[in-house]
């Protein structure tokens, strides 16, 4: 599903910052809104953004995908769809 998601970008496929067009996908991190330096752990509510990696294999710039926009997290839930057979 990820590759899928990833794949239906209608955008060249190389890294932005080299050109390189090997680029590998890596895990979904969750990251968290920058608060004044608080950390977001211990703000109630504070606000978490899911992203898909996709590194590049010749200089390891990340590509970071929102991926709720992508369709791979669940934006109520926050967990990771299923794959459609």
């Amino acid at each position: 599903m990820l590759l899928n998601a990833i794949n239906g970008l209608p955008v060249k496929r190389c890294c932005l910052f080299c050109g390189h067009k090997q680029l590998n996908l890596d895990t979904v991190i969750d990251t968290t809104e920058y608060n004044d330096g608080i950390p977001a752990a211990l703000i109630q509510g504070a606000g978490h953004i899911p992203f898909v990696q996709v590194i590049c294999a010749q200089c390891g710039f990340v590509h970071l995908f929102n991926a709720i926009a992508l369709g791979v997290v669940d934006q109520k839930t926050g967990k990771l769809k299923e794959a459609k057979p």
